[in-house]
């Protein structure tokens, strides 16, 4: 009898092992495969993720807050959205300010030799009112400390064309440019970080003079105009984007200041005419300006669809990049490259006729270089109002945002944003994107988007391999520069997140408390 109870027990104890196992293991997360699959399939047999890119950059070119060329993309854009099938396919306004639009500029040397110069206006920087011819001066600006050292130049400065920079040093610009990331940079930049973050120096003037006020002293000493380099780039490379003064006078708003005259130079061409100053010898320019300050409204535009969801579609999975752009180049790695592979997701859930539980909601956003006008007012409207500390009806129902927005480069890894409950999830995601370059969580660094962050929602950025970087913001900011097989991947890695956040039983678990 014994022996026949010590049996009975053992098999008891065997019976409830595997039910001890499932207590204490996590439930796993399922990954479809078979989902994914055809998700690769359809986006390397029938992409149009670069047909869509071309007519966002050369057709619409530069599209800059409330310029034609913003507006004419975000309906083109509204409208495919339309056309591939999604619902509530719309314009959602937002309040900006004034648009300023680049619609004609030409920039010369005419003495003492001719040279065309490479050049642009700087954003919301006035026109020329026709063609004008400056004698040049030379004022570097980083030597201004206070109003009296303008004093030997005020003489000089009245009806000129200031050139505000000392020369610059190109000589770090004759390096290769930046390759790829290896493994191993990537195996290290998934390491988690041990120690509290560092924290930067803040960098202060010498003087108590921001760069503005000093420009704001040539200006009112008389000039014309003044000229500079963007401070980064060679090789007739300009940076133009919205930056400097522009940026810290928010020339947008309709109750700023008048607009100065401000061009930004290559800095090959910049340096000669310095050069030749240095060497006493008077310096011409002749340009022509032409822009304009689109005003009838302050307000800009966000483009929204959706695929409905089913037993879930209250709850949101939220997906896209910035449609505006910098009003130079025609904004493709930043971010015609996001945007059309967020639309590239959308074409591709309708082609495979998915019908995803969640609602999933695509969103491209406009008056993005400014501050995150697009998305900071999307987030007001539908999840918090940060500024009156209001939570709206969906702010428990958006179960997360994805991002695209580092360049035209491959997808290789997503911030978990320090979340070991989101690292469980995502670790079984990316599992079917190994082949594919997706093989790293990041911990920390970039990869929280400040509009959703701040009220707290989780915002995920994805992040890109790196390539020549000297193309952002730049007039090399073009199609050229996107990679096809890149924004292809993209869409299958971008895609496969999406379906599987907008499948799976739960919410993804917040990473940030409630603000208020």
């Amino acid at each position: 009898r014994e022996s026949r109870m010590k049996v009975a027990r053992l098999f008891a104890i065997c019976c409830a092992i595997p039910f001890l196992v499932a207590a204490v293991l996590p439930i796993q997360e399922p990954v479809h495969w078979d989902i994914v699959g055809q998700i690769l399939d359809e986006a390397f047999n029938n992409s149009e993720v670069m047909e869509n890119a071309g007519w966002l950059t050369d057709v619409f070119g530069p599209r800059n807050s409330k310029s034609s060329g913003y507006l004419a993309a975000a309906e083109w854009a509204r409208q495919r959205l339309e056309d591939y099938g999604l619902s509530n396919a719309h314009l959602e306004p937002f309040e900006f300010g004034r648009g300023w639009e680049n619609q004609y500029s030409s920039f010369h040397m005419v003495a003492p030799r001719y040279m065309p110069i490479i050049g642009y206006p700087a954003a919301w920087s006035a026109g020329t009112n026709g063609k004008i011819r400056l004698q040049a001066i030379h004022v570097n600006l980083d030597g201004i400390e206070s109003e009296a050292d303008l004093d030997p130049y005020r003489e000089e400065i009245p009806g000129k064309v200031v050139l505000i920079e000392p020369l610059r040093d190109l000589s770090d610009q004759y390096g290769p440019s930046t390759g790829p990331y290896t493994e191993a940079e990537l195996d290290e930049m998934a390491q988690i970080p041990i120690g509290p973050a560092e924290r930067p120096e803040r960098r202060r003037s010498r003087s108590g003079f921001t760069f503005e006020e000093r420009v704001d002293l040539v200006f009112a000493a008389g000039a014309a105009a003044v000229a500079r380099t963007d401070g980064t780039h060679a090789y007739g490379t300009v940076d133009g984007a919205v930056n400097g003064y522009a940026l810290e006078r928010r020339m947008w708003e309709i109750n700023a200041g008048p607009p100065i005259t401000e061009w930004i130079l290559a800095a090959e061409h910049y340096n000669r005419m310095v050069r030749i100053l240095q060497k006493g010898i008077p310096v011409e320019m002749e340009a022509e300006v032409r822009v304009d300050f689109p005003a009838d409204d302050t307000i800009d535009y966000n483009v929204i669809a959706e695929i409905p969801g089913t037993d879930l579609a209250d709850e949101l999975v939220l997906v896209g990049g910035h449609l505006q752009s910098e009003p130079i180049g025609t904004g493709a790695t930043d971010n015609a490259a996001g945007s059309a592979t967020s639309m590239e997701v959308a074409r591709i859930f309708q082609a495979l006729g998915i019908r995803p539980r969640r609602t999933i909601r695509i969103g491209l956003w406009g008056g993005h270089e400014m501050g995150l006008f697009g998305n900071r007012s999307h987030v007001a409207q539908n999840y918090a109002d940060l500024e009156n500390r209001e939570y709206k009806p969906d702010y428990d129902n958006l179960s997360a945002y994805f991002n695209v927005d580092a360049g035209a480069g491959r997808i290789v890894a997503l911030n978990i944003q320090g979340s070991e409950a989101i690292r469980g999830i995502f670790s079984e995601w990316i599992k079917p994107l190994h082949n594919l370059g997706m093989k790293h969580l990041f911990t920390t660094g970039r990869g929280v988007h400040e509009a959703y962050q701040e009220v707290g929602l989780s915002g995920f950025y994805f992040h890109q391999d790196r390539h020549d970087d000297r193309r952002y913001h730049s007039n090399m900011d073009v199609y050229d520069r996107l990679i096809p097989e890149d924004l292809m991947a993209n869409s299958v890695i971008l895609a496969t997140f999406v379906y599987h956040a907008a499948m799976r039983d739960e919410m993804l678990p917040r990473v940030l408390p409630r603000p208020w």
